[in-house]
């Protein structure tokens, strides 16, 4: 990671610099020893986005118990952003809030089918829906969280989103993706076209106050009916918290 921003910071008009500390979404210690490490920089956080994930393959469960997907793409953001939530906004101000960024998918419909009493699919495991219930888990955990933060008028902005289909390493367990790769780069996006929609949620001005919480291609998307319930919302929100030993988010 480090030596592509170096390439990129060859460039005379680029300024900045980048530092990488190891993360592993799979491993709550690990969320915990980065967000540590985060906090002791002693530095403002302006954006933080949610973005790595797996997708597909057979059921793994991490050191933690949890399915890996559910952990990886969900559980583990939702901790960050309980740990990293005060220097957020300490960060943010009314009219240039701090933001975080949900990568979610338009599989996220997928999720409609969400067990609460089986998130970890023990009864029965599905590949596509443990995927899909990640995202839509996403979505809800970006609704509830966006709520909250504007009834406290925290300087925090949330927002989630379907960056498109990217041609990436996500697509490791798909096989027609390996076998038609050169099908499937002419049919998906480039990891810069990708990029487009996380930038503009993480950056664009125009969004600042903004009660847009899932976007597509840089515009309002529209998110499944399940998602949008409240009471999903609520719910999903109270077993995060349980299964994290989070008594009030945001709170240490």
């Amino acid at each position: 990671v480090k030596k592509k921003f170096d390439e990129i910071f060859n460039d005379d008009s680029v300024v900045g610099s980048v530092e990488v500390y190891h993360l592993d979404l799979m491993s709550l210690a690990s969320v915990r020893s980065f967000a540590h490490t985060v906090i002791s920089l002693d530095c403002p956080v302006h954006v933080l986005i949610n973005n790595a994930g797996i997708m597909f393959g057979g059921r793994k469960e991490t050191e933690d118990g949890f399915e890996s997907q559910l952990a990886t793409n969900y559980l583990g953001h939702f901790l960050l952003s309980h740990l990293l939530l005060p220097l957020l906004e300490r960060t943010g101000q009314a009219d240039t809030p701090a933001r975080i960024v949900n990568v979610s998918s338009v599989a996220h419909y997928c999720g409609s089918w969400m067990d609460f009493s089986d998130l970890h699919l023990r009864k029965l495991y599905s590949p596509e829906q443990a995927y899909g219930n990640s995202k839509a888990a996403q979505i809800m955990f970006t609704s509830h969280l966006s709520t909250m933060l504007q009834s406290s008028q925290a300087p925090v902005q949330v927002v989630s989103l379907h960056p498109g289909v990217v041609y990436t390493d996500l697509y490791t367990n798909v096989t027609w993706v390996k076998i038609f790769s050169l099908i499937a780069k002419l049919l998906m996006k480039t990891a810069k076209q990708g990029g487009d929609t996380l930038v503009h949620a993480a950056l664009d001005p125009d969004l600042v106050g903004s009660r847009q919480v899932y976007l597509e291609n840089c515009r309002q998307g529209r998110n499944s009916s399940f998602t949008s319930r409240v009471e999903n919302q609520a719910k999903l929100w109270g077993l995060t918290c349980s299964l994290l030993g989070i008594q009030q988010f945001g709170t240490s």
